[in-house]
């Protein structure tokens, strides 16, 4: 369905002239006040709304101001007689309104006004989606990534399983025979403790399988407490095969700080970091590499690092390795840090990458607000 204009003027004569004016290119809609708009808005689909700035009761600014907060989406312009300009220029400056158009106006420069403000409305639902279809894209490749770990990880516990079934198996047919009270409770025993291991290998299982759907959720809640001690441990699950075969690994991490956010986009922006540091060190043999994960609260914020000992970035590149397709790396898709620094700025957080002081390499430092 395509995106429809809004015009709000309490003369009926001037949306008559409006809908004459742009009904033949556009779908239009009009309203004679703020309420008939607001619920116009919530039923259909708004690409632009044009409001007259005299209207009784209210003006055509303060209700652009509320469309901004309720759909800030929806590109705001405003019509005003020539003693109304201060306001509209007011407006502008203050972002509630994209343009205005002067009384009287022309239909020609009317539908130009119409037809830039549903070309930018549509751009940028585009934009979002595209930026949707990365992330989603980015959080695939991620998992690509750490697949064979994974793999390395589910071979554990299906191990014990398998080796527990069969031992049961074998213990089991020796009730066929008579035997005496001592070998009956001691086969017993052994029995009952086969069955332990191989209830805490399904519970590894589904352990692994949680941070699996973890780590690939779409969908869910933003606003909830996150623990980022639990959060990363599970990203570490999820990669640890690769870091054992790639890096010595350390992890430093002091109590359990809390944030607000998602659980799945947090973890995802972990995964993205400990992925980077495995591939910077890929090239070279495992003992000459060093990853350093940190965890700790400094004041009224939690900070996650990611340290190797890697080649570094220089200084006047660490900026733009957060920029979309940009980077230092023979392979990868350069998203992943862009998407990670998005989703903290939602957070209302930092990411930022320096030299680290103790091993050489990069150092990505995650800061977010603690949670109150």
């Amino acid at each position: 369905m395509s995106a429809k204009v809004l015009f709000v003027d309490d003369d009926e004569s001037n949306l008559i002239v409006c809908r004459e004016s742009c009904g033949d290119e556009f779908s239009v809609l009009t309203a004679d006040g703020a309420e008939a708009a607001l619920d116009l808005l919530g039923k259909h689909e708004i690409g632009a709304i044009i409001a007259d700035q005299r209207m009784p009761g209210t003006t055509g600014v303060a209700l652009l101001e509320r469309v901004r907060a309720e759909y800030p989406d929806t590109v705001r312009l405003l019509i005003t007689a020539y003693s109304d300009i201060r306001a509209a220029i007011d407006a502008i400056n203050c972002g509630h309104v994209r343009r205005y158009l002067k009384k009287p106006w022309l239909p020609e420069e009317l539908r130009n006004e119409v037809r830039d403000a549903l070309d930018t409305y549509r751009s940028k639902r585009e934009r979002d989606a595209l930026e949707i279809r990365l992330r989603e894209t980015e959080r695939v490749y991620a998992l690509g990534v750490v697949a064979a770990s994974i793999g390395h990880e589910l071979k554990t516990p299906i191990g014990w399983i398998t080796n527990n079934l069969s031992y049961m198996q074998r213990e089991l047919q020796l009730l066929h025979k008579p035997l005496e009270p001592e070998r009956m409770s001691a086969l017993l025993e052994e029995v009952d403790a086969s069955l332990t291991d191989t209830r805490a290998g399904v519970e590894r299982l589904l352990e692994i399988v949680h941070g699996i759907e973890a780590a690939s959720r779409v969908g869910v809640v933003d606003a909830q407490i996150v623990d980022l001690s639990e959060v990363l441990r599970q990203s570490l699950r999820l990669v640890s095969s690769e870091l054992r075969r790639g890096a010595s690994l350390e992890v430093n991490v002091i109590g359990a700080p809390k944030v607000r956010g998602s659980s799945t986009k947090l973890g995802q922006v972990m995964l993205n970091l400990l992925v980077n540091a495995i591939q910077v060190l890929s090239l070279r043999p495992r003992d000459e590499n060093a990853i350093s994960v940190r965890l700790h609260e400094d004041g009224t914020s939690a900070l996650f690092q990611v340290a190797d000992n890697g080649p570094g970035i220089p200084p006047e590149t660490q900026e733009k390795i957060f920029d979309p397709f940009f980077t230092t790396k023979a392979f990868g898709s350069g998203l992943g840090l862009a998407i990670s620094r998005r989703i903290v700025d939602e957070a209302e957080g930092q990411l930022s990458v320096e030299c680290d002081a103790e091993l050489g390499g990069a150092c990505f430092t995650l800061k977010l607000p603690l949670a109150r």
